[in-house]
């Protein structure tokens, strides 16, 4: 059940992430790259800020090893696979959502061997980068299926504009599905690890890393939700390449799908803010 939910998980990422590719263009990869002062603020909030609250948390709470683990890990895993999406339908700018996507992909293998001296300082374990899976799985799951949906775009716009349709009503049903698969196979596990510090240490870190991107974001919506999902979304299929790796003996399933489900509900309130905020008149 675990594997089945892990490849209906992958298999969804892929199609939404082939769909987001079908509507960008290649220009609009290259958009965070003309805001240096932005994407300077960006890699801190994602790849120090949300880092640092993790390991605070962990060293603060007196939390279970596994989810201590889950926790750290995905910190360290700085690429929301969903973060276009999210961003967008908060009222944040598409072109800064895939610039950050790929910007996060190619610096995810440097940036998680960088990570290597906080993991082994929370956990006093020596940490392995395990980087050719890392890269391998940004490759799959990211960076290939957004290049062919843009070069389909680009070289084939008939032909996108006629799959765009039947891919979006794919991808509609295909993450539902696979999230479902997935925390039921989880949810065993999962629902051990309620109590004691568990939720609190996942919601302060969500709504921590939510906080931080927001203000990090700047004054803008279209820049500042963005940067709000991207800082407490993490990839979970990352953080748990680099825990059975580091980590083979402890099962943390259950708990990054019980943070899959606290980043649904802090996201779902942040916007539900953000939307309210923005319907509210200035004085």
């Amino acid at each position: 059940m675990a594997d089945a939910a892990r490849i209906a998980f992958q298999i969804s990422l892929f199609v939404v992430i082939l769909g987001y590719g079908l509507t960008a263009r290649f220009a609009d990869a290259a958009y965070l790259l003309r805001l240096p002062d932005l994407l300077a603020r960006s890699l801190l909030a994602v790849l120090v800020v949300a880092p640092v609250i993790a390991g605070v948390l962990v060293g603060v709470l007196d939390l279970r090893p596994q989810v201590a683990i889950a926790l750290v890990t995905l910190a360290v895993s700085p690429l929301p696979p969903l973060l276009p999406r999210r961003g967008e339908k908060a009222g944040g700018r598409p072109q800064y959502g895939l610039g950050l996507v790929l910007v996060l992909a190619v610096l995810a293998v440097p940036v998680i061997s960088v990570a290597a001296p906080l993991i082994a300082r929370v956990f006093g374990h020596q940490y392995v980068a395990s980087p050719w899976a890392i890269a391998e799985l940004m490759l799959m799951s990211v960076v290939a299926p957004l290049v062919a949906g843009m070069g389909i775009r680009r070289r084939w716009p008939a032909l996108a504009a006629r799959i765009e349709g039947p891919i979006d009503h794919v991808q509609r049903w295909a993450l539902p599905v696979a999230m479902v698969v997935l925390l039921i196979a989880a949810a065993p596990s999962m629902w051990k690890l309620l109590g004691e510090s568990t939720l609190l240490a996942m919601v302060l870190f969500a709504g921590s890393t939510v906080a931080v991107g927001h203000v990090l974001g700047g004054p803008e919506r279209e820049s500042s939700a963005v940067l709000a999902f991207a800082s407490s979304c993490r990839h979970p299929a990352t953080a748990l390449t680099i825990a059975s790796v580091n980590f083979p003996n402890a099962d943390e399933h259950g708990a990054v799908a019980l943070y899959g489900l606290v980043t649904v509900a802090v996201g779902a309130v942040y916007t539900f803010w953000l939307r309210r905020r923005a319907a509210t008149p200035s004085a």
